[in-house]
């Protein structure tokens, strides 16, 4: 059994209880023991880094150092800010042995920080840990008919110095995924553009633009539903979508769906564990699709014979 520290951040056991939720059940069909980093705090994403660097950096090294404590050696985060502030300060630190040991002497009372662990998200770990056969092996109910838009937003592979995974402007993993479950992952351009983050509450018309385009290409490249590994995405696109529709003068009604929602949809677990009332856009008509089949572009390439009185009688 492989074992994983898990750090879920501050959103997994409120907003985004449905990935908290269904990521351990995918974790519990791979065989992956889940181990809640004990007292952990908040990463202090959207608010230290603008306060004092020392500060913005002691946070998150704190949760480093408790991982540290623990025989796992990677720590998996389901947050995509929690990740990024979390192995940005892993990658300072290790980069600046000096600089860690001041904030580690003067800040944080915890322990010595070694750079021990590796910090993963949990795309990378689905991905680069278990693997796409390994996953595809666990489907029982594959999503065949279900076209997906995989958006990966800001954070999951970018700076590529520091999360080392992926393209930062293309990425392919999360498409692969949804290939190992059965589903068709579209041609979606928009992958990796800016949601809004955060502006969601104090300048939310640039959530409304930038999460509007996002869905107008998702919809445009024929996808039913967007998939996604971040809390804040998952919330900008979904909650606000009635007001992004409002303001384009049009509906989307397009469902975002966390990764792990549709993992578990895979693995046989019921409608009723991916917590459907948890979300503005309902999901059930964009699953509704499961079964369909898609025609290859080569198929829509071919002519379409003719339906006459003659041929229904053959």
């Amino acid at each position: 059994m492989t074992k994983l520290t898990y750090f879920p951040g501050c959103s997994a056991h409120g907003t985004s209880e449905e990935f908290d939720s269904t990521l351990k059940l995918v974790m519990k069909s791979l065989d992956v023991e889940m181990e809640e980093l004990p007292d952990w705090n908040c990463c202090g994403a959207t608010s230290a880094h603008v306060m004092t660097e020392n500060f913005a950096l002691a946070l998150p090294l704190r949760n480093l150092v408790l991982a540290e404590r623990l025989p796992n050696k990677t720590m998996g985060i389901a947050c995509a800010s929690c990740y990024s502030r979390m192995k940005s300060t892993k990658v300072e630190m290790d980069s600046h042995p000096e600089l860690a040991k001041k904030i580690n002497s003067t800040i944080v009372e915890e322990g010595e920080y070694h750079g021990d662990v590796d910090v993963k998200s949990m795309l990378q770990f689905f991905y680069e840990d278990i693997g796409t056969d390994a996953i595809a092996e666990k489907v029982t109910y594959p999503l065949k008919g279900l076209k997906i838009a995989c958006y990966y937003g800001c954070l999951l592979t970018r700076p590529k110095n520091v999360t080392q995974f992926d393209s930062p402007e293309y990425p392919m993993s999360m498409d692969r995924i949804m290939e190992a479950l059965g589903a068709t992952p579209t041609a979606f351009d928009f992958k990796t553009e800016c949601c809004g983050a955060s502006f969601s509450i104090s300048d939310t018309e640039i959530v409304l633009s930038l999460s509007g385009t996002i869905l107008e290409m998702a919809k445009e490249s024929g996808a039913h539903a967007i998939v996604v590994a971040c809390p804040l995405c998952q919330s900008n696109l979904d909650m606000r979508q009635p007001d992004i529709e409002k303001r384009a003068g049009k509906k989307y009604e397009i469902p975002i769906l966390y990764i792990t929602q549709l993992m578990a949809l895979a693995f046989g677990y019921p409608m009723k564990d991916l917590m459907p009332a948890k979300h503005i856009i309902p999901i059930e008509p964009a699953l509704a699709h499961i079964g369909e089949e898609i025609e290859t572009p080569e198929e829509k390439k071919k002519p379409k014979k003719a339906v006459t009185a003659e041929s229904e009688v053959e």
